[in-house]
Parts: C-alpha cells; structure tokens; sequence
C-alpha cells in the first residue's frame, strides 16, 4: 500500500495539470461560445490537463519551458 501511495505522489506535475490546467481550460471553454453545444466540455478539458501533465512528467519539464 505504501509503494502505491508513494507512485501517486509522484505524479505531481500530472495532478498540477489536472487541477490547474484543466481549471483553466474548462473556464475558458465555457466562457467561449464556439463551445456551448459540446458535451462533457469540462471533462475534456480536465482530461486534456491532466495529459500535459504526464507529458510533462514524462519529459521532467514543462511543455512551454
């Protein structure tokens, strides 16, 4: 159980994608109008986060550094 634990905090940057990212991206798109009539718009946008995050943790940096 510890090891587990231990592998989920250590995905920082993806959990910071999740929640930032995909904050950002999901206030974004309901602000827009081009994007009224998509379903789930907001777990697109959290989904999108969260894979900038396992690409970033993947990398060990951020996309846009």
């Amino acid at each position: 159980m510890e090891k587990i634990l231990e592998k989920i905090l250590s995905y920082n940057k993806a959990w910071f994608g999740l929640i930032f990212i995909g904050s950002v991206l999901n206030a974004t798109a309901l602000k827009l109008s081009a994007f009224n009539n998509v379903p789930n718009i907001s777990i697109w946008c959290f989904l999108v986060g969260f894979l900038v995050g396992i690409i970033a943790h993947i990398r060990g940096k951020w996309l846009w550094i």
